[in-house]
C-alpha cells in the first residue's frame, strides 16, 4: 500500500483501521486540486481525514468554480471543483489541453438565501422564486423590504421602510450558477434580462463579494442585506435564512433533508438541456418537484482528465473513491446532503474507466 499526506489542517478525530491507517509505508505524495467554495468546507474536512488514513496530502485552492475549470484544463491542477458542468465551449477548451473530462460529484447541498433585517428579528422571512428573482433584477416594485409583493407574502410582519441591499458573488462562481438557475427557472424575465451562468449579467447595483465566505461576512456586517451562500456559511456566521416556496407550494428551508428529497427527484428525470445533457453523472437539482425538496439545491463535482499519469493519477483515483463513498459520512455534520447510494456506484464504476498512461 501507498501511503501518503493530506495537508489543509489536521482534525483531532481517529478514523477506524478500516479506512487503511496499517500497513502505510512512509512514502507520501502530494495532489492539488482548487475551484468551488461551496465544497471548501467538507474538502478541508476530507484533507484531515483522509490524511490520517492514507497519508496522502492534498491542496485544495478555493476560488471559485471558474479558477477550477480554468486550473484544471490548464493542468496545473490535478482535479478542478466545479458546481457547474462544464459547457460546450468549456469542454472543447478541454480536450485541446488533455482530452476527455470526466465530472464526478462530490457532495450536494442547499444554497440558501441569507439576510439581515434587524427589525424583522424573530420572524423568518419568505419570498417566491418570482419575487427573489425580481429583486436580483432590480424590479422597481421590490426596492425596499418593505414593499407590498414582499408584505403579502409575510402577513403580521413589521417590515422596515428601507431599501434592499443585493449581494452577489463577485468572481465566477458555481453558486451563483446555480442560484441563477433557479431564478430563471423562476422568471422568464430574469432568463432574459440576467440569465444562467457562473457570472450573469447582474444590474447595476448589486454589491459583489468574493466567496461564500465574502457574502456571508457582508451580509452578517450590513443592516438591511440579502445575498446567497452554501448553507453551512449560513450557519456559520449565524445568518437567517429564507423560507422559499417550492414547486409544490410548500415553504421549506434548507435543510439537508430536503435537499436528498430533491436529487430523489431529480435523478429520475433524464437531463435534457445544457450543460448536464454534455455529460454522465450530472444533474439540475434546481426547482425538483416533492413536496419536501428544498428548491435551490446543487451538486459539487469534481473534474478531471479521463487519461491520468500513471504516477499520480492512482492517487488521486483513490482519493475520489472514498471522498464519494466512506467520506459521505462527514457530509450532515457540514449540512450537505450525502450522495445517494445508487449514485456512489456508479461514480466508482466510472472512476474505474480513468485510464492510466
Amino acid at each position: 500500500m501507498i501511503c501518503r499526506t493530506i495537508g489543509l489542517f489536521a482534525t483531532a478525530v481517529v478514523l477506524p483501521l478500516a479506512l487503511g491507517l496499517a500497513g502505510c509505508s512512509h512514502s507520501s505524495q502530494r495532489i492539488s486540486g482548487g475551484g468551488a467554495t461551496f465544497v471548501n468546507p467538507i474538502m478541508q474536512k476530507w484533507s484531515g481525514e483522509y490524511k490520517r488514513a492514507k497519508n496522502v496530502e492534498i491542496d485544495y485552492v478555493a476560488k471559485g468554480s471558474g479558477y477550477g475549470i480554468e486550473q484544471m484544463t490548464a493542468r496545473t491542477i490535478d482535479f478542478g471543483c466545479t458546481d457547474a458542468p462544464l459547457t460546450a465551449e468549456q469542454v472543447a477548451a478541454a480536450r485541446q489541453k488533455g482530452g476527455d473530462v470526466v465530472h464526478i460529484p462530490l457532495t450536494m447541498g442547499a444554497v440558501a438565501v441569507v439576510y439581515n433585517v434587524p427589525e424583522v428579528a424573530g420572524h423568518r422571512l419568505r419570498l417566491t422564486g418570482e419575487v427573489l428573482a425580481d429583486i436580483y433584477r432590480r424590479d422597481p416594485s421590490v426596492q425596499k423590504w418593505n414593499a407590498p409583493r414582499i408584505a403579502e407574502l409575510n402577513p403580521g410582519v413589521a417590515l422596515p421602510d428601507t431599501d434592499i441591499v443585493v449581494v452577489a458573488r463577485a468572481e465566477k462562481s458555481g453558486t451563483t450558477n446555480i442560484f441563477s438557475e433557479y431564478l430563471a427557472k423562476s422568471s422568464p424575465a430574469f432568463a432574459q434580462q440576467v440569465g444562467v451562468s457562473t457570472k450573469p449579467n447582474w444590474p447595476k447595483g448589486i454589491v459583489g463579494q468574493e466567496g461564500n465566505d465574502g457574502v456571508a461576512g457582508f451580509v452578517k456586517n450590513n443592516p438591511g442585506t440579502l445575498g446567497y451562500v452554501e448553507a453551512v456559511f449560513a450557519t456559520r456566521n449565524e445568518l437567517p435564512t429564507l423560507l422559499l416556496r417550492n414547486r409544490a407550494g410548500e415553504w421549506i428551508g434548507p435543510q439537508t433533508e430536503a435537499v436528498t428529497t430533491a436529487a430523489e427527484h431529480a435523478m429520475q428525470l433524464p437531463p435534457t438541456t445544457e450543460p448536464y445533457s454534455l455529460h454522465e453523472l450530472t444533474y439540475s437539482l434546481t426547482d425538483a418537484p416533492g413536496e419536501k425538496s428544498y428548491p435551490i439545491c446543487g451538486i459539487s463535482y469534481a473534474v478531471l482528465f479521463a487519461r491520468q499519469p500513471k504516477d499520480k493519477g492512482p492517487v488521486i483515483v483513490e482519493f475520489l473513491k472514498w471522498a464519494t463513498t466512506d467520506g459521505q459520512q462527514f457530509a450532515r455534520e457540514l449540512e450537505y446532503a450525502p450522495l445517494p447510494i445508487e449514485l456512489q456506484k456508479k461514480i466508482t464504476d466510472r472512476l474505474g474507466q480513468i485510464t492510466f498512461e
